[in-house]
């Protein structure tokens, strides 16, 4: 007789803006592994779900059938930090790094890890693109990028992670994975680039389930599909993810209220997500009206960078990128001509 487990066997750290959605549609059907209802289910970033309760986190997740590989994908994990909840008093120079991994370890320590890597200066302009589109960035990426790159402001953005301010610090990939080498044996992460899974996706998804532990010959029928998340919600400024009408905005509303906010993470993710569907099929109907309308137009041209400020990103990524090739034991695609592939 099977019994029930509290344990993950795998999670996807991310990175932001890095194909983890596509990851995330690939693995969730593989016959031999379970995934939650949705992407983005984080625990050890969050406080605000830490104090709740490992026990009422997994319940929220849902997870069925014990005898398969359990997961969770969520770009929350690479943000080299920890989120603050409205009700902490926590002093935020008290996170870094190590913080987000050593919780995982002392949770999960045979957890297997998995990271996929894009270009740090691309995967910049990409979240930049989305904060826009969204109505939540006005600022051009170059003074975006001018303002970000001030040592006092990369202090702060690695020390308290923002989507508003983590342009540049989410792709310092060697400082964040650092802190999970400094923490995990190497074995239990395996490294990826968004150039491989664009390329050959069926290989690099093969990699992954061998990692994990399931029968690598299952190739699903959406392999090849290149997923965005958030992408119905984008250019919906009154029911975009910052509003009060939305979803998430109703959930912040209720964090306030010790109780409800109790009550709302006890939900299995699956109801949660039943939810938010009626939202997400209006989001969508609008978000289509808008592009009828060239409501994206706005938005777009103040994503298109200079030379500059490309140059300036290149310049910053080039000691963490060789920071990170000294840990890897290889070197990313975007130094390279040709790319070298990772091992586990």
């Amino acid at each position: 007789m099977q019994t029930a487990k509290d344990v993950l066997d795998f999670i996807v750290i991310g990175a932001q803006k890095s194909g983890t959605t596509s990851l995330f549609e690939y693995l969730r059907l593989h016959p031999e592994i379970t995934l939650p209802a949705g992407k983005e289910a984080p625990y050890f970033s969050h406080d605000g779900i830490v104090e709740l309760g490992w026990g009422t986190y997994m319940r929220k997740l849902a997870l069925v059938d014990p005898a398969r590989k359990w997961g969770t994908v969520t770009t929350h994990y690479m943000a080299g930090g920890v989120y603050q909840s409205a009700i902490d008093n926590l002093a935020a120079g008290e996170y870094d790094e190590r913080t987000v991994p050593e919780r995982i370890r002392a949770r999960l320590p045979d957890v297997r890890l998995i990271a996929i890597l894009r270009d740090p200066v691309q995967r910049a302009r990409s979240h930049h693109r989305m904060q826009a589109m969204e109505g939540l960035e006005r600022r051009s990426f170059s003074d975006a990028i001018d303002r970000l790159l001030r040592p006092e402001m990369l202090e702060r953005a690695r020390r308290s992670p923002e989507e508003s301010t983590g342009y540049v610090v989410w792709g310092e990939y060697g400082r964040i994975l650092g802190g999970y080498l400094d923490v995990f044996p190497r074995e239990q992460l395996l490294v990826t680039f968004t150039e491989e899974l664009e390329r050959d996706p069926a290989g690099v998804l093969a990699r992954i389930e061998r990692f994990i532990g399931v029968r690598e010959d299952f190739e699903p029928p959406n392999i090849g599909t290149r997923y965005r998340q958030g992408a119905s919600e984008r250019k919906i400024p009154w029911l975009g993810p910052t509003t009060r009408l939305s979803p998430q905005g109703v959930q912040r509303a209720l964090t306030g209220d010790a109780r409800a906010r109790a009550v709302w993470h006890m939900i299995p993710q699956a109801a949660q997500r039943r939810i938010r569907h009626p939202y997400e099929r209006l989001a969508f109907r609008i978000a289509l009206w808008n592009r009828r309308a060239g409501a994206e137009t706005n938005g777009a041209s103040a994503c298109e960078p200079d030379e500059d400020a490309v140059e300036r990103l290149r310049e910053h990524f080039a000691h963490d990128a060789q920071r990170l090739s000294a840990r890897l034991g290889v070197s990313p695609p975007w130094l390279t001509a040709a790319g070298t592939s990772p091992g586990p």
